[in-house]
């Protein structure tokens, strides 16, 4: 089967899935992508762009896109010869957190629901994700003025799956010693992206009460910085210079799984994520996760460890910390949460997409 691929933002996550599925899948997989940049761009003018570049769209049995494009323009304007499209779903853009002093531009959360209506298939990374835009959508229709559209939810709800992207995951965790056997201060992960969503203030804010309070730490800050990253990072840099052990992006695979090999708990605080590729990669390799109680991560977090490893607020997370370090079994909660990641692991996930592509073309006829 040949599939044509189309990213309209080919970074972070998007693109981390779109190579993942391009090597793992068992069909062949075509990419075409636009930088990972300009997103609301992407919404608007990436469909076009496309439709440009592209001839012989009958080469192809499927269309796989990313959802920063306008699929009600593909379908609008592309030859009657397209074949059908399945829309991978990251984020949606009604329950994305705006920045502070901007507000919601409503327009791009009515293009995902409008892709949604026009896609032959819509796969959602998470029920967070597919729950969190439906609220939402219920909420906008509420505040439209009038000639509320209709549509008919049965028959947009029997198309719409949820399949978690492949991950990257450790084969096993080998159990090797973390700091609980070595004697050594405890390692502490960061690897999300720089940005406002990931809620870096938080974290940081954590790690200076634990300084004030004396306790001993090691510090490993990666994830992909940006030319406009929140000054926390900065600040942190200097304030916690003795902890640092590395700041900053791994500059290849692998030693970014090198640094999940030695870190001890990996943190996040984010108020944005629809699954958690980097939680999920550290948790394979050893890493004790502490997480905060909403979002996607009480979908990935196996349900045994929710009381011990989501936190609620600041003072939360100190209780769940300290109650850690006196832990005897942390051991087995390693070699637990590391198994059940395996459930994420592209080859796991692959096979589920080789399905769908293969159920969405037999059900169109091709």
């Amino acid at each position: 089967m040949r599939i044509l691929f189309l990213e309209p933002f080919f970074g972070g996550s998007h693109k981390y899935f779109a190579l993942g599925l391009k090597k793992h899948s068992s069909h062949s997989i075509e990419l075409k992508t636009l930088p990972g940049r300009f997103w609301k761009w992407r919404m608007r003018g990436a469909s076009l762009h496309f439709l440009s570049a592209l001839k012989n769209l009958d080469r192809y049995d499927l269309i796989m896109a990313g959802n920063l494009m306008d699929i009600s323009q593909w379908k609008a304007l592309s030859p009657a010869c397209s074949p059908p499209v399945i829309l991978y779903m990251h984020e949606n853009q009604l329950a994305y957190p705006v920045k502070k002093g901007e507000e919601r531009d409503f327009q791009y959360g009515w293009t995902d629901f409008t892709n949604q209506l026009c896609a032959e298939r819509v796969v959602y990374n998470s029920h967070y994700n597919k729950d969190s835009f439906f609220r939402s959508l219920e909420k906008l229709f509420k505040r439209l003025p009038d000639a509320l559209p209709s549509y008919d939810s049965a028959e947009l709800s029997q198309k719409i799956s949820v399949i978690p992207p492949g991950c990257d995951t450790a084969d096993s965790w080998d159990g090797k010693k973390k700091y609980e056997k070595t004697g050594e201060s405890p390692l502490i992960l960061w690897n999300h992206r720089w940005e406002h969503d990931k809620n870096p203030e938080d974290f940081f804010h954590f790690l200076k009460n634990l300084k004030s309070r004396g306790k001993s730490f090691r510090l490993a800050v990666l994830g992909e910085a940006y030319e406009k990253s929140p000054e926390c990072f900065r600040n942190a840099e200097e304030l916690f210079q003795k902890e640092i052990v590395h700041f900053g992006y791994a500059d290849s695979r692998k030693e970014y799984e090198s640094w999940l090999e030695k870190s001890d708990f990996v943190f996040s605080s984010a108020i944005q994520e629809n699954f958690g590729i980097s939680i999920v990669e550290a948790m394979s390799f050893g890493a004790i996760p502490l997480l905060p109680d909403r979002l996607a991560y009480p979908e990935v977090l196996p349900e045994k460890y929710h009381s011990t490893l989501l936190y609620i607020h600041q003072e939360d997370l100190l209780k769940k910390w300290d109650r850690l370090q006196s832990d005897s079994s942390l051991s087995g909660m390693r070699k637990y949460l590391s198994e059940a990641m395996q459930q994420y692991s592209w080859k796991n996930i692959a096979p589920v997409f080789d399905r769908l592509f293969e159920e969405v073309l037999q059900s169109h006829g091709s």
